[in-house]
């Protein structure tokens, strides 16, 4: 391992706002943070975008075997902690609920800009990756930003809020990042046809249209946080459009596709999907 990740560095990058409303808090203006895994001569090299999920979780710098194997690969990787995520303040934590599949895009593509352009990546071979959330962000930005990326993979990704609503064990996650943190208590098992609308809305299955980039589905069986019909369902309505998906089931797997066999075959199976589209050397 530590041979194949020598010439490999890390560095934390800082990413402003775009574009920063004035609806938006102080902390919600705050600069936000992408950890960049580089090769050596980085800007010919493919990069992987690495999403978290929760969406209130984090991305560290410690030893990761999933990014560390993609590192092994070639590719660089870029790893954003958007707003939203854990760790820098209660402001910033709160400014995604309501506004996810724009605010969260928008800090996605704004830090991909950001290495576009200090000329640390080759813009024309970019992947991207996420799990739950990051998968919601990754089916998200292959829809609405379909020039970007070569090739994507989705563990588990909420694609339809519409549809997890009656699905989940956590319906009242769907009211909050769709609705507002304040929308919890509106959370019911027969939404309004307005909520279901506005779910609709902020669901990547909205823009599923514009796909071009090939997809990799990994999907647990027994997930009872985001169930796989909502996976399920995106990758056909792809395929009938005539994108290219490619799904695989982990039967025995729940949210977290964690059982170690699962992890490994996931992973593999993703640096050959991701080589395959990249072209690489």
């Amino acid at each position: 391992v530590k041979a194949l990740l020598s010439h490999h560095k890390l560095s934390i990058l800082r990413i402003p706002v775009p574009d920063p409303s004035d609806e938006l808090s102080d902390g919600g203006r705050l600069q936000f943070e992408a950890i960049f895994v580089s090769c050596e001569d980085s800007s010919q090299k493919p990069t992987v975008l690495i999403l978290h999920g929760g969406p209130h979780s984090a991305s560290v710098s410690s030893y990761s075997k999933s990014s560390a194997f993609l590192a092994s690969l070639g590719f660089n990787l870029l790893i954003v902690n958007y707003r939203g995520t854990l760790g820098y303040g209660e402001e910033a934590l709160q400014s995604l609920p309501g506004k996810v599949g724009s605010q969260d895009v928008q800090d996605c593509l704004a830090a991909l800009d950001h290495v576009i352009e200090e000329g640390l990546v080759d813009a024309s071979r970019v992947a991207v990756v996420g799990i739950s959330h990051g998968g919601f962000l990754t089916t998200h930005l292959i829809g609405q930003a379909p020039e970007r990326f070569a090739v994507a993979a989705a563990r588990n990704p909420v694609c339809n809020l519409s549809l997890m609503i009656g699905t989940t064990d956590i319906p009242d996650w769907c009211y909050a990042v769709a609705c507002g943190t304040e929308a919890r208590r509106l959370a019911s098992e027969s939404p309004s046809l307005d909520h279901l609308r506005i779910f609709h809305q902020k669901s990547p299955i909205a823009h599923i249209s514009k796909v071009k980039a090939p997809l990799l589905m990994l999907l647990g069986g027994a997930d009872l946080r985001v169930p796989m019909s909502n996976g399920l369902q995106y990758a056909r309505a792809l395929r009938e459009r005539g994108g290219e998906v490619k799904t695989i089931m982990f039967p025995e797997d729940t949210h977290e596709i964690d059982i170690p066999r699962s992890d490994f075959e996931s992973f593999l199976n993703m640096g050959v999907w991701f080589k395959k589209y990249l072209k690489q050397i």
